[in-house]
């Protein structure tokens, strides 16, 4: 006698909603030295002040006229930018489905911005500054731009090596940034096996971060840059949504220090979360917020390393 089950299948859902791979902090904006970031900044350009470099004088007689230094009293200027992420949720949608989707969308716009914030920073390390100049008597203040200084645009679409590396702490010496701990080097992954295929990088004859053991030098300090690590943004089927270093036809690695570039922030990024009633299902709208904007103070604190995408 054959005896069968019917096949009345019952089907399960998560009530728990995946987030794809997040950025919940500033990564460039934790590398930038506190004493160069403005907070409350309530106007729609700020500017960073700086003053240059003087030596000196030796005394000869000490009853000589008196020698006046005149450092070179210059400012940089950066537009405050608006940027928001914001998501509806329509009721219907939300009992239909098993899961509460706001804490999620509210994790995912909060790493949008501060991907956002991360951008204005590189692009203001490597583009053009805005030039604030003040006409004397008038006290009118003009604009203008500061491109990148064509020396410290090095390399090419060719494997990151050793040279370039030592090339760029050169460069930054000579540009007068202090080797003080507070340089940087921001790469992408697509340079993670050319990095670690330098031996002086990878070998304990050479230094003990151990890179192999760890699998990438992200977060090390070698050649006296710390390390950092930035990824594109990718959707689940890693399409790129957005480069965070451009890549023109190779990548635009950054070598830094900490002052070389200022931070204005009108608002910290904030959230929202309320009902919008002049819709037709009346949605919950989810809206992450803020204003800053950044630019480059000092050229010779930055370095534009450029290499291949692998």
């Amino acid at each position: 006698m054959s005896i069968t089950a019917d096949q009345a299948w019952r089907y399960r859902f998560s009530d728990t909603l995946l987030l794809a791979y997040q950025q919940m902090k500033g990564l460039v904006r934790g590398a930038v030295d506190p004493m160069m970031i403005h907070y409350d900044v309530m106007a729609a350009i700020d500017h960073h002040e700086r003053l240059g470099n003087v030596i000196a004088n030796d005394v000869v007689s000490p009853f000589a006229q008196t020698i006046f230094l005149n450092p070179a009293h210059s400012r940089r200027a950066c537009t405050l930018v608006s940027s928001d992420a914001t998501v509806g949720l329509s009721d219907e949608n939300q009992l239909r489905g098993m899961v509460n989707a706001s804490n999620g969308y509210t994790q995912t716009i909060l790493g949008a911005l501060n991907r956002r914030g991360d951008k204005h920073i590189i692009d203001a390390l490597i583009g053009s500054a805005s030039v604030a100049s003040v006409t004397a008597g008038s006290g009118v203040i003009t604009y203008g731009s500061q491109a990148m200084l064509s020396g410290y645009q090095i390399g090419a679409a060719t494997a990151m090596d050793l040279n370039r590396i030592i090339n760029s702490t050169e460069l930054l010496s000579k540009g007068g940034a202090p080797n003080d701990g507070g340089r940087t080097f921001l790469f992408s992954p697509g340079q993670t096996r050319d990095i670690m295929a330098i031996t002086q990088a990878s070998s304990s004859d050479f230094t003990k971060n151990q890179i192999h053991d760890k699998g990438t030098i992200n977060g090390l300090n070698w050649q006296g840059f710390n390390w950092v690590e930035i990824s594109d943004v990718v959707d689940t089927a890693t399409t790129v949504l957005s480069r965070m270093l451009s890549v023109p036809s190779y990548r635009q690695c950054i070598a830094f220090h900490k002052s070389a570039v200022g931070v204005s922030i009108g608002k910290e990024i904030t959230t929202q979360i309320d009902m919008r009633p002049d819709l037709q299902s009346r949605p919950t709208q989810i809206r992450a917020s803020m204003m800053m904007s950044a630019v480059r103070v000092f050229e010779g604190g930055v370095v534009e390393v450029r290499a291949l995408e692998n």
